[in-house]
């Protein structure tokens, strides 16, 4: 279900792309000088001819110095072109999102009776089964030092700053599964353990969540340079899935900036 949704998106991207595209060209067009062009070529010499009316073979010679001409029917006939395939890709997209049903596949097994379902081992998990062998999916998270400042969410998790409890509150409270500095892996190697893994649900994709919050200090702040080179180099990170969030002394972490990352990312 999930890569269906991807789908959709990716088609309606695509579609509001090709209406942009459409857009533009039939302006071009509009402004197209009329007529049409005929190339000849005499002694591997292109010579250009301006047909103005459609029973007209030959057309008027176009002069070098009026290659502007020349160019502008050879986009208008280019454009022309162009046009009807992009409308037709236009009409295929249109037609197929509003045909496709992402629910179909899986609701087989839901619209069966309790005791075939008892009977069938489904092809798709549902949500509530996906969340829970997520979260269950085990690792050994980082530990705290003696003189650890104490920090704990709603849930009573340990986290390391106050920042970290505005987070992971806020993904609480939109129902968004998370664990704590889950390990990045590049290979086999452990690259780094991000503040947070976060699920997006309706995607079923993974992403992680670093919050940056002493960029005052110059060693943090190289540290965590040294970090994020390390995520973008490394062929198993997909950096498209890293969501950041920055703070220093006199810019502290904006709440609303938690919940627009989280509107953009995870829901």
């Amino acid at each position: 279900m999930y890569e269906s949704i991807e789908l959709l998106n990716e088609l309606e991207n695509l579609a509001q792309t090709i209406d942009k595209r459409i857009e533009r060209i039939t302006e071009r067009i509009k402004n197209a000088p009329d007529g049409t062009l005929r190339i000849s070529k005499t002694q591997n010499v292109n010579q250009y001819y301006h047909r103005k009316l459609s029973n007209d073979t030959l057309g008027k010679y176009i002069p070098r110095k009026d290659r502007s001409v020349a160019e502008g029917l050879a986009q208008k006939d280019y454009d022309i072109k162009l046009l009807e395939a992009l409308t037709s890709q236009q009409k295929a997209i249109k037609q197929f999102l509003n045909t496709f049903d992402p629910d179909a596949a899986q609701q087989v097994f839901t619209n069966l009776t309790a005791a075939r379902q008892a009977l069938v081992t489904p092809e798709f998990l549902s949500d509530e089964e996906y969340i829970e062998q997520w979260m269950n999916e085990p690792y050994e998270r980082l530990g705290f030092k003696k003189d650890d400042q104490e920090f704990y969410t709603a849930k009573g998790e340990r986290v390391r700053s106050k920042s970290e409890i505005l987070i992971a509150d806020a993904l609480l409270r939109n129902n968004i599964p998370y664990r704590l500095e889950f390990p990045v892996y590049d290979g086999k190697i452990i690259i780094g353990a991000p503040d947070f893994k976060c699920l997006n649900v309706r995607l079923r994709k993974d992403y992680y969540w670093e919050h940056l919050g002493k960029l005052g200090d110059e060693d943090y702040s190289n540290r965590n340079v040294k970090k994020l080179a390390q995520y973008t180099l490394a062929d198993d990170f997909d950096e498209t899935r890293l969501i950041l969030t920055f703070e220093t002394d006199k810019h502290p972490l904006n709440t609303k900036v938690i919940e627009a990352k989280i509107r953009r990312y995870l829901i």
